[in-house]
């Protein structure tokens, strides 16, 4: 599904007049009506633009179309040409196609500036996937489905492992395998969107890159739909998401795994694995082109203190600003040799912080919390009433008001929407440690 804007730079796809076509040109992707709110398709990928396309397009009043990013250089005429002449000698056809490339840079070039004087490049619209996702229950989770998403999420992580080591070996990669995983995703969260995130944000083992990758993949996915992305942008992110660290297997990693601070050498050698990554993408046509950018750019930070290029704000991708929240919460609860994780309401509250100093893009952190809640889904809490909680299901743009179940004196759960009571609130939240009562697996 394509986005209605397609000034966003997060879309692949741009705006092209029907008098710009170029005649003969097969497509490899489909187009669209520009001016439809519905998305409506016009021609299917594999089609060959003809003379007969053009006016038939006229007669039914279009006027421009959406065009994909992978078609635009062929199929938009050059400067100076015309659909009556299209006999030009090799030369031409190169000169033309420089200019070609000139303009397509220029546009681009004014999609950041539109992108920059948004301020921000969200918005919910009706190709949204948010239009998807059932309304928030208050009821826990269906035992049987808990089970299946577990399952599914141990699935997955060997397709992720296979896909690794395809790509390392290859060069290669299995786009349905990928696609595959795209599409358990969103079938889980129009499912269950609390449940889908649960199994998202759980701490991971040292160095499992692969399931680092799908948990970031999903969580960055949960963010993406409350900011309002298309499931096509959605697609896009998780690709990003799942291969990023890709390069982490071409450099010593286990080194940086010690208990001691990394060495400035060792550092260097860490800040590579996203260059890496991007030199072994780059291999693979089949991989979007911004999902290749996404690997790329995930550990910048808005402030330009991240790397591998030092880049800030909007030299970011709006899709790559998102990863790097999912993939810094991942990795602030997860523990390793040198530092313990954090509880999840310690990594939230850490995120909101880095975002009002300007790391992090604050849309993508408040939207996290809308995805998971201030206090994050399978937290510990105590309530202003002394009374302890876990933490079951979000209440979206009242993220501090999550639906709890409250443990009573013997241990039993009760289902407790926060949001229904003006006396009752979260005041802290709890440490397994902590808990004298005995805690019931969600």
């Amino acid at each position: 599904m394509v986005a209605k804007s397609i000034n966003k730079k997060a879309s692949p796809y741009s705006s092209l007049g029907i008098d710009r076509l170029r005649i003969g040109v097969k497509l490899q992707a489909p187009i669209f009506d520009a001016d439809s709110e519905k998305n409506l398709l016009l021609l299917a990928s594999g089609k060959t633009i003809t003379k007969g396309t053009i006016e038939n397009l006229k007669k039914r009043g279009i006027r421009s179309v959406r065009v994909h990013e992978r078609d635009l250089h062929n199929l938009m005429l050059a400067p100076g040409e015309s659909q009556d002449s299209q006999s030009d000698s090799p030369q031409d056809i190169r000169r033309k196609r420089l200019q070609l490339a000139s303009a397509i840079s220029a546009a681009q070039k004014q999609a950041a500036l539109e992108t920059q004087r948004t301020h921000s490049p969200w918005q919910i619209q009706t190709s949204s996937f948010l239009h998807e996702i059932r309304p928030v229950p208050v009821a826990g989770y269906s035992n049987r489905l808990k089970t299946k998403y577990r399952e599914q999420f141990t699935v997955l992580t060997k397709i992720t492992d296979d896909i690794y080591k395809q790509l390392l070996l290859t060069k290669r990669i299995s786009m349905p395998q990928i696609y595959d995983i795209t599409s358990m995703s969103f079938s889980q969260m129009a499912q269950d969107m609390d449940l889908f995130v649960l199994e998202g944000i759980a701490p991971i083992d040292n160095g499992n890159f692969c399931r680092h990758g799908l948990q970031m993949s999903s969580l960055a996915m949960a963010i993406g739909t409350q900011l309002g992305l298309s499931r096509e942008n959605l697609t896009q992110l998780s690709i990003g998401c799942l291969l990023h660290d890709t390069g982490m297997n071409k450099i010593n990693y286990k080194a940086l795994m010690s208990e001691t601070p990394l060495s400035p050498i060792e550092s260097l050698e860490l800040k590579k694995h996203p260059i890496i990554t991007f030199d072994l993408l780059s291999k693979v046509h089949e991989v979007p082109t911004i999902s290749k950018l996404i690997a790329y750019q995930i550990h910048e930070r808005c402030d330009g203190s991240g790397y591998p290029r030092g880049q800030k704000n909007n030299q970011i991708h709006p899709l790559a600003k998102i990863a790097a929240v999912a993939d810094e919460f991942i990795e602030l609860v997860s523990s390793r040799p040198n530092k313990m994780g954090l509880l999840p309401y310690q990594a939230a509250e850490n995120l909101v912080f880095d975002a009002s100093q300007g790391l992090f893009d604050r849309n993508a952190v408040r939207a996290l919390l809308q995805s998971m809640s201030l206090y994050p889904l399978g937290s510990l809490v105590e309530l202003n009433n002394g009374q302890r909680a876990i933490v079951v299901r979000t209440n979206r743009i009242h993220y501090d008001n999550p639906i709890v179940e409250i443990l009573d004196k013997d241990g039993m759960p009760q289902l407790t929407n926060l949001l229904d009571y003006d006396d009752m609130h979260v005041v802290r939240a709890v440490s397994n440690e902590e808990m004298t009562t005995p805690i019931f697996a969600i």
